[in-house]
């Protein structure tokens, strides 16, 4: 039984095989959008046709210039599973409409695309007055990178290729003000340049989300160690190059390097750690949520794109 408690998309296999379900601009529907979160029915607030309805705190914190209160990290420590989408494009076009397609959260990708720090900052610009959680992966596990890339004002990171304990710690330093790190403080859009500078390194260590990429068979050795490391949020498994480095680059689905992803995922729930996972299609995503993932990206800009092109 799936747990995600969006039944129109739920009924539909989650997306099933459309990338927008349940909204049709120009058909006269409604565009569901999360209620911010559950009342325990599971229901989606609609806002009518060519608008949008957004909560005050929303509305209030857009008219600062900030985010609210960090959506993701509130809903993966309740274990409610979050779905999201992958953005390769540097494209605020791209993101401000995937941002409003009823997502939870998008992965904005500068590790493996042309995503500079500019458009980080317009992407997430574009996510204003959304309710969906905007969270960049960098390129790579570098204080400077994730001080640049924070400043932004994401609510989260991913940090790639973790393979231990003191690379999770190193990660976690990056991410968080003194005394608990050593990001640096500058004027920046994350604290609306200036003008909630206080409220913003008060609150930063606590609402940041801090999420690693276990991708290296090194970090699967190493998980509970990992795991471990104060001020980590969750883990991302990267199926893919973990393939590669048991010396079975894209054999994804073979039995030994689901093993280790089952180990991951074992290895979490004992330390009550979210644990997400790249699941393309509706099959694959309700295999994930079914064992017990919760941060699920279900799909691809780039593979919408080509899956539209080509039908």
């Amino acid at each position: 039984m799936v747990r995600h408690p969006w039944r129109p998309l739920r009924s539909r296999g989650f997306f099933g095989h459309d990338p927008a379900p349940a909204c049709r601009a120009g058909r006269g529907r409604q565009c569901p959008r999360p209620d911010h979160r559950h009342s325990g029915q599971g229901q989606l607030t609609r806002a009518a046709h060519g608008g949008t309805q957004h909560s005050k705190e929303t509305r209030d914190m857009d008219a600062k210039g900030m985010r609210p209160a960090n959506r993701l990290k509130d809903r993966l420590k309740a274990g409610e599973v979050c779905l999201g989408a992958t953005i390769t494009s540097p494209s605020t076009v791209t993101v401000e409409l995937f941002s409003r397609l009823g997502f939870d959260w998008l992965w904005l990708e500068m590790e493996h695309t042309t995503m500079a720090y500019g458009d980080v900052l317009t992407m997430l610009q574009a996510m204003n007055g959304s309710e969906c959680s905007g969270i960049v992966r960098v390129p790579w596990n570098d204080k400077t990178m994730l001080k640049r890339v924070l400043d932004a004002g994401p609510e989260g990171v991913i940090i790639p290729l973790v393979t231990s304990a003191e690379e999770a710690e190193y990660a976690v330093r990056a991410v968080k003000y003194p005394p608990w790190g050593e990001r640096g403080a500058g004027l920046s859009r994350a604290q609306c340049y200036g003008l909630h500078m206080g409220e913003y390194m008060q609150s930063a260590n606590d609402d940041v989300t801090t999420i690693l990429m276990i991708e290296h068979i090194k970090a699967v050795e190493n998980i509970e160690s990992i795991l471990a490391v104060k001020g980590i949020d969750s883990v991302m498994i990267g199926a893919l190059d973990l393939s590669g480095t048991m010396g079975m680059l894209g054999q994804t689905s073979d039995p030994k390097v689901e093993a280790e992803v089952q180990k991951v995922l074992a290895a979490c729930k004992k330390a009550g750690m979210p644990c997400g996972i790249i699941a393309i299609g509706p099959e694959a995503a309700n295999q994930r949520i079914a064992e017990g993932f919760t941060n699920v990206i279900v799909g691809i800009d780039i593979l919408y794109l080509l899956s539209g092109a080509s039908t």
